[in-house]
């Protein structure tokens, strides 16, 4: 038989390792917390400077929506901590975004000290977040109509040309022929900007829309067409001729082993191609067509409505962070297979 203080001896070593591992745990908890509240520090450095500090330009101008929305924001992002408490997966977004939401608000805490508080920035060039935000209110109607206007035809040119922009890429990956005849185009056409193109496509087109389409699609089949087939042509040649041994036809081995192994490259092209479309889009409303978000910015720069176009911008830079955002998901749903196997 042992000591009678042997068995207290050796759960010992146990008992610390459960120490540390909950002191560990405290700390994480606490640390986690503090990157939580950082945005919420960061709305109260903004309503403290917008409530605290005097209206100075311009002159008798009192802001009515910048406040309240720095209000509304906070009470929804606490709403969103308490969800956490019982949503991990939302604990790790928020944890994630949290220093992105804390310079968000500091940037805007900036803005208005340095527009409406000093009059350091002038308008109409650079107006304060307070009179940004009042836009949206006061043309929701513009915005709603320009809105939907724009994206009819961004989707419809974005549809054409990933449509088109898989099958030349998919062409010219796997045909010797289908390359000779395609890869000129691809590179007297493909690199050329698209603002370049817009007047030719003015012309040429028999509207204004037909050219936004071209333009846009132009915009996605570059990068899409250059991604897939150079991902194609660097298939694991390994990998076609065991399918070939084991008695694949050259239709089987497309489908099932080329374009799958091109996959990553055709979601990198759509990335690349989606940003290059959204420059497409500003560039034929601008000058093309009578409605739109573009055609908005344009017509809003004539009358020098300046707060109206950091508000379109605003509606752009959402649109694009959530289509992205959707593109990313249905990549990791795609691509899970790489789950674990790649870095990130």
């Amino acid at each position: 038989m042992g000591r009678p203080g042997s068995l207290d001896l050796a759960a010992s070593p146990q008992g610390r390792r459960t120490s540390i591992k909950r002191h560990e745990q405290r700390v994480t908890s606490i640390r986690e917390l503090f990157w939580m509240l950082l945005p919420v520090s960061g709305l109260l450095i903004a309503l403290g400077l917008h409530y605290g500090l005097p209206n100075v330009y311009p002159l008798a101008y009192h802001p009515k929506t910048y406040g309240p929305v720095l209000i509304g924001l906070g009470a929804i992002y606490i709403a969103l901590m308490a969800a956490a408490c019982f949503w991990p997966a939302l604990r790790r977004r928020l944890r994630h975004f949290s220093g992105i939401f804390f310079v968000l608000a500091l940037t805007l805490a900036a803005l208005d000290v340095a527009t409406l508080k000093t009059g350091w920035l002038r308008l109409p060039f650079v107006p304060s977040p307070d009179k940004i935000l009042s836009v949206y209110p006061d043309n929701a109607a513009q915005f709603v109509e320009n809105f939907l206007a724009s994206m009819k035809l961004l989707f419809t040119g974005v549809f054409l040309g990933t449509l088109a922009g898989v099958l030349s890429g998919i062409l010219m990956g796997w045909s010797r022929i289908a390359n000779y005849w395609i890869s000129p185009v691809l590179k007297v056409i493909g690199p050329v900007p698209g603002v370049a193109w817009l007047p030719i496509a003015m012309v040429l087109m028999p509207s204004s829309r037909a050219a936004g389409l071209f333009l846009i699609g132009l915009a996605l089949w570059f990068p899409l067409t250059l991604m897939i087939s150079t991902a194609i042509r660097d298939t694991d040649v390994r990998l076609i001729e065991s399918a070939r041994v084991l008695g694949a036809s050259e239709l089987h081995i497309l489908t099932h082993v080329a374009i799958p192994a091109a996959i990553p490259a055709m979601f990198t092209g759509m990335f690349m191609g989606l940003s290059a479309s959204f420059g497409a889009l500003i560039y034929a409303e601008m000058l093309g067509v009578k409605a739109g978000l573009g055609w908005y910015i344009e017509w809003s720069r004539a009358w020098g409505e300046y707060a109206k176009i950091f508000a379109t911008i605003g509606i752009f830079i959402v649109l694009f962070f959530a289509l992205i955002e959707i593109l990313f998901r249905i990549r990791n749903h795609a691509m899970k297979w790489q789950k674990g196997v790649v870095r990130w």
